[in-house]
């Protein structure tokens, strides 16, 4: 009988130049490294260099081998090599300096053993081990087993055609997996006795649902096939190439425009209902949505939203800010509808000359005047703006001055009728502005005190 074995090997790399009474030790035998030697059995002469101190090594253990014997070999420059016998003992130790990097290896040998036939003639134990080593030695064959052969009657072949007949449970991955559709050449015809393909039977195995085959590209294609297992009532005998696939539920070569594509242009004619969010990522459409309601969706998180919204016919707009629309048509509110613009109560303008920012508002209500106040200009001028100016101060008055040099800013001055100032008599003013962008200035169209 054959049986394992193993043999050691144990390279030294003399990497440093050794010290004065540094040390080797193999399999307990210690040489030690001398500047001057005494004694060359045990005794290892230190050289200049690290490379000429391996060369004194194996010198030394050239002409007082290690028993065993250890072979002997010199490896490079720097290393030697010695190799035990078969199952033979192999240890190494070194002291000082760290002078050698050492690197010890197990090797396997196996030793050959004959087989008699038959094989039942052998111990239990022996036939596993035989039998496991056979099993072993055929994965280095090169020849091939038959596809007809009768010992290979319950294997699928790797390359030839076989046809099974029994169940089969695949339980790991497939990496790869060529069906054709059952034609004898190479193109993707449907033949018209067996309908080909991947199919999927009821849970009763009873009748097949769908199935996968080929379109006229190649390209797998879903089938309605809920029939028995060799009818197919979806796919009709006269589409034997496969040229309009009508009835498939998906075609993948022509990106079948029953469904939407995840990166392909998409026409949707027929409705949609979907209970869950939609999210658009990038630039959306929306063209002729009709008698459709949106409701509490948030249209955008930009700053903007361009485009155009028309006959919007019985639809609301609630609870929302327009900023810069422009309105182009007729606008009517309803009798049960108010237009609210915008209000703003000033504290800044309090005595003397001021320049008014009314900010974003229509009305503006001066609440912080102690004193009687010139209004010399008024800023955030676009044209046609209207501006309403509020003094409630029965004490305090406010004047209007006529292009103003005390604004610095021209297009902030206000231009009166009269083109001269305007002054407010026993508290209590409103005043009304409107500005021209033409003259960028202005214009006083009422005062009242």
């Amino acid at each position: 009988m054959g049986e394992a074995a193993t043999r050691k090997a144990l390279q030294i790399d003399v990497s440093t130049n050794p010290s004065n009474n540094d040390t080797l030790v193999i399999n307990g035998v210690t040489r030690t490294w001398k500047t001057s030697v005494t004694n060359p059995a045990t005794e290892i002469a230190i050289a200049g260099s690290a490379a000429l101190s391996k060369t004194k090594l194996f010198l030394q253990i050239a002409a007082n081998p290690y028993t065993g014997p250890l072979i002997l070999q010199s490896v490079d420059a720097d290393s030697i090599k010695l190799t035990a016998q078969v199952d033979g003992a192999l240890t190494y130790s070194q002291t000082g300096t760290t002078w050698a990097t050492f690197t010890l290896s197990t090797l396997t040998v196996v030793s050959a053993y004959n087989v008699r036939m038959p094989i039942s003639v052998e111990p239990a134990t022996t036939r596993v081990t035989i039998a496991n080593d056979l099993v072993t030695a055929m994965a280095s064959a090169t020849g091939a087993f038959g596809t007809s052969d009768a010992h290979m009657a319950n294997f699928a072949s790797l390359t030839g055609t076989q046809t099974v007949t029994g169940k089969s449970l695949q339980t790991g991955n497939i990496d790869s997996l060529t069906i054709r559709n059952g034609s004898t050449d190479n193109n993707t015809s449907i033949e018209l006795t067996d309908y080909q393909g991947i199919h999927f039977n009821d849970l009763n195995n009873g009748a097949r649902r769908y199935t996968f085959r080929p379109n006229n590209a190649g390209l797998p294609s879903v089938f309605a096939t809920a029939s028995s297992a060799t009818a197919n009532t979806s796919v009709a005998l006269s589409d034997a190439l496969l040229t309009t696939n009508a009835d498939a539920l998906l075609n993948v070569s022509s990106a079948d425009n029953r469904y939407v594509r995840l990166t392909a242009a998409n026409t949707v004619t027929g409705a949609i209902t979907t209970s869950a969010n939609i999210t658009a990522t990038g630039v959306s459409t929306f063209s002729n949505i009709n008698a459709s309601t949106i409701n509490g969706s948030t249209i955008a998180t930009a700053a903007s939203i361009g485009g155009t919204i028309g006959a919007l016919t019985g639809g609301t707009i609630g609870s929302s800010t327009l900023t810069s629309p422009t309105m182009t048509g007729v606008v009517t509110i309803s009798n049960a509808g108010h237009l609210v613009t915008g209000r703003y109560d000033d504290t800044t303008v309090t005595s003397g000359n001021a320049i008014l920012n009314p900010y974003n508002a229509s009305f503006v209500k001066l609440t912080g005047m102690v004193n009687d106040v010139y209004l010399v200009g008024v800023q955030g001028g676009i044209d046609g703006r209207i501006l309403i100016i509020y003094n409630p101060h029965s004490s305090y008055n406010i004047d209007v001055w006529h292009e103003s040099s005390l604004s610095s800013t021209a297009a902030n001055r206000i231009i009166s009728n009269t083109e001269a100032n305007i002054s407010g008599v026993g508290g209590v003013q409103m005043i009304t502005l409107i500005y021209d962008a033409g003259a960028s200035r202005w214009i006083l169209t009422n005062f009242e005190t």
